[in-house]
């Protein structure tokens, strides 16, 4: 069976590095480490948690916010991310190994529709309503 472009950014989530992940959308700047939720934690046994919520935040907001010409600026960004997280599902999956990614992709596909609408939402909301 042969890789998505989507498998592919779920597998480079594994191969970055903590200062800059892999797979980090290049118009998101985000806050300190501890202000936000991690798109994958890894426990001490090396089983490692992917929340889903934030992995199609990190891939949909720059596009959806370039689309519609949203302010990109630090604090429009985290505002659509506040207003977003605050009403998207918190999926949490378990993977043990990259060949889990299946998993997490199959997750993600499941989402992404959703996500896609409540993330545009937060944006058409916050561009009508800009904190600056």
């Amino acid at each position: 069976m042969a890789h998505t472009a989507k498998t592919e950014k779920i597998l480079n989530l594994f191969g970055g590095t903590e200062a800059a992940p892999a797979a980090m959308n290049p118009a998101i700047k985000p806050p300190e480490k501890e202000a936000v939720p991690a798109v994958f934690l890894k426990s001490e046994n090396g089983t490692q948690f992917v929340n889903i919520a934030f992995l199609l935040l990190n891939e949909q907001l720059g596009g959806i916010m370039e689309r519609f010409n949203c302010c990109t600026c630090d604090k429009c960004v985290a505002a659509v991310t506040e207003e977003s997280l605050k009403q998207l599902p918190t999926t949490i999956v378990r993977v043990k190994r990259k060949a889990d990614a299946k998993t997490v992709d199959k997750a993600a596909a499941d989402e992404r529709s959703e996500a896609i609408r409540i993330i545009t939402k937060a944006v058409m909301f916050v561009k009508s309503n800009p904190r600056h």
